[in-house]
């Protein structure tokens, strides 16, 4: 049978497919792809300077595959289409196992209908293992492929849950770090110390405790999507956990020390996987651990769930990899399509993705002080 598509991009079309889409991203394991996070991300973020076009694609009337795409002329890299997500961590068009190729080409075949037609279309951080930029590019309906590029990758630990239960999985990992974590517990609960997760009451002073946490976490370390957002961003995190607290797609773990919060840590789930989004801890409290305790805490409850893995979000940070024992990382990806509008695309792109690369490639050759000055130096060329 052949897929049926249908391009959405109204307000009522898209909450229509929300009780689909939901079940979709579920099917597929992939927490930030539901609904319940996409949609009030872009409503409260960026809906001024995105316009959807979410294509659906049914067989027999079954929903199996979503690409939630948007237009976004000004994006800073290269303009045209991308994912309504953004850069939100492990974000990916959604297919039935074993459909996503045959999707992509039928995303391929309908192209050209879209409106305004696609000068190029971005996939930022999702799953390098991915077959969606490959399968479009592969089947895009014309003489000359489209021009592919993968400009950045980043590792993103994960941990399998594979064991029959936490105690198990506690068990299975070495000596020193099982007492570790024990002992950090207990210096933890007898100074006071308590931890739980957000409930629809405590949500929104919760909310507040998180983007004040990692706030303090980033003051002087660099740029933050979670600083940047600022109060805009704590009201859609809030829209989210409205939408998704009940079920268990959105969790806030909080750890307090007499009755003040001293660590926020968020996390997002669906369909057996867990991933940790972001999170911030009181440096003054660095003694007691509050980012590997709040992991911790998140493992148990995932356990107690039934779930069968947890991944640790973007960065090999070395208190994530004292958990881990895998890796799924991310990649950026940007695809132009052959035409008239391909060279003056590819002048506006390869500046950015190129110096992308050339940053990342700094970061691991160069020193911290050398990487700040060309930091600086790319901040004067901007102006």
């Amino acid at each position: 049978m052949s897929l049926e598509l249908e391009v959405l991009g109204d307000d009522a079309q898209l909450d229509a497919l929300v009780p689909e889409w939901h079940a979709l991203a579920n099917a597929c394991a992939e927490p930030v792809a539901t609904p319940a996070w996409v949609l009030p991300m872009w409503r409260l973020l960026d809906r001024d300077v995105q316009e959807p076009r979410v294509v659906a694609m049914r067989e027999g009337g079954q929903l199996v595959a979503l690409v939630p795409l948007c237009f976004h002329p000004g994006h800073r890299s290269h303009g045209g289409y991308r994912l309504l997500s953004g850069e939100m961590p492990r974000t990916t068009p959604l297919a039935l196992p074993g459909r996503a190729w045959e999707a992509a080409g039928a995303l391929a075949g309908i192209a050209a209908e879209l409106d305004p037609r696609p000068g190029a279309i971005a996939f930022e951080s999702i799953p390098a293992g991915s077959p969606w930029p490959f399968a479009l590019a592969e089947q895009w309906p014309a003489r000359m492929r489209p021009w592919l590029r993968r400009y950045f990758t980043m590792s993103s630990p994960t941990v399998a849950l594979a064991q029959d239960s936490f105690d198990d999985w506690l068990g299975s990992k070495s000596s020193n770090f099982r007492s570790q974590m024990r002992r950090m517990r207990r210096k933890f609960a007898q100074a006071g110390g308590s931890g739980r997760f957000s409930t629809q009451e405590t949500l929104h002073d919760d909310i507040a405790a998180l983007v004040r946490l990692h706030a303090g976490r980033w003051e002087g370390r660099g740029e933050s999507s979670i600083v940047a957002g600022g109060a805009q961003l704590a009201q859609a995190f809030e829209a989210v956990g409205r939408l998704a607290l009940d079920d268990g797609g959105f969790r806030l773990r909080i750890l307090e020390l007499d009755g003040e919060p001293i660590s926020a840590q968020l996390f997002a789930a669906a369909g057996g996987d867990v991933i940790y989004y972001n999170g911030g801890w009181d440096e003054q409290h660095a003694q007691f651990k509050p980012a590997m305790l709040g992991i911790l805490d998140a493992i148990e409850d995932a356990f107690a769930r039934g779930e069968r893995r947890m991944d640790l979000g973007p960065g090999a940070q070395p208190y994530k990899l004292r958990f881990a024992d895998g890796t799924d990382p991310l990649s950026w990806w940007v695809l132009v399509p052959p035409g008239r509008r391909m060279l003056p695309t590819l002048a506006r792109t390869l500046p950015m993705t190129t110096w992308r690369e050339l940053r990342t490639a700094a970061k691991r050759a160069l020193p911290p002080e050398r990487v700040e000055r060309l930091r600086a130096l790319r901040g004067r060329l901007r102006s």
